[in-house]
């Protein structure tokens, strides 16, 4: 997500950000106890701080506890923008050092998130609250389908020959995100269209731009190449950014990772659709 330096975080809350609407929450904390714990792996993975989706997850873990009006306040204008106020870096820093804060491990967590943000305090993303719950329910899909799949894996035969098939497509009108989950043999098969596609497109960018410059400038015939060579470099740009991001995955994933900090985490009960409300 691409940061947005608009909020310093000096100044009073506002109203509008001091509710989580109910629709941006999963239904049980478990479920955000289950994506942090993957979160936190991959933070360790890379040897830094956990991403924005993980912060507001662990935001979300101690907003749901019994805690001060003024760290409440801040935990829900982060979990709504992105924004990091002041008083949610003084109260985590106090539970930071503090091992008589039940929530120790979480709240240091989230300070090493903030410290690493640095000066840029303000909101993350357009969104940002709506974005990272389609997130939180793409990576639970994920998981499930993960699970499904190792469990039809087990009951297949040896001679079943390729593996099962798994397409998962999911689109969200509100915030135009689209969500694809595709099973590994088919991502690779996929990814190798999208790089290929992404050539013939680069291709023909270098041929009109080659054209375009043979001909008079300011004429139409070479507006009108400029004007194609545009759309294909943009069109290409999105096919590579969507190869690069898998190779970046794929070789996440191959990463040698740590095992798992002490300190699990414990999940206190989370109503159905409940909202985070202050007092």
């Amino acid at each position: 997500m691409t940061m947005r330096r608009t909020d310093n975080g000096t100044g009073p809350v506002p109203p509008h950000a001091q509710r989580v609407p109910a629709d941006q929450l999963l239904p049980d904390l478990a479920l955000y106890e289950r994506l942090i714990g993957q979160g936190v792996a991959d933070a360790h993975a890379r040897g830094g701080p956990v991403d924005h989706v993980t912060a507001r997850r662990l935001a979300i873990w101690l907003a749901a506890r019994p805690q001060e009006p003024p760290f409440t306040r801040g935990l829900a204008l982060f979990i709504n923008t992105g924004v990091i106020h002041r008083d949610l870096k003084t109260r985590l820093r106090i539970h930071a050092r503090s091992d008589a804060y039940f929530d120790q491990p979480e709240a240091a967590r989230l300070m090493q998130y903030c410290t690493a943000r640095g000066t840029d305090l303000g909101p993350v993303a357009h969104n940002f609250g709506a974005t990272c719950h389609q997130m939180d329910r793409a990576d639970l899909m994920l998981a499930d389908l993960r699970n499904q799949h190792r469990h039809d894996a087990r009951q297949a035969s040896p001679d079943a020959g390729d593996p099962l098939i798994t397409i998962l497509a999911r689109h969200d009108p509100q915030s135009q995100i689209t969500t694809l989950i595709l099973d590994s043999v088919t991502a690779d098969v996929a990814i190798y269209a999208i790089a290929a596609h992404a050539e013939e497109r680069e291709a023909h960018l270098r041929q009109v731009q080659e054209a375009g410059q043979n001909l008079p400038e300011g004429s139409c015939g070479r507006t009108n190449r400029e004007l194609i060579a545009d759309r294909e470099t943009r069109i290409a740009a999105r096919l590579r950014a969507v190869e690069h991001e898998y190779h970046a995955a794929i070789e996440r994933d191959t990463a040698p990772t740590p095992r798992e900090p002490a300190g699990a985490l414990r999940a206190p009960e989370l109503l159905s659709n409940r909202e985070i409300e202050l007092e």
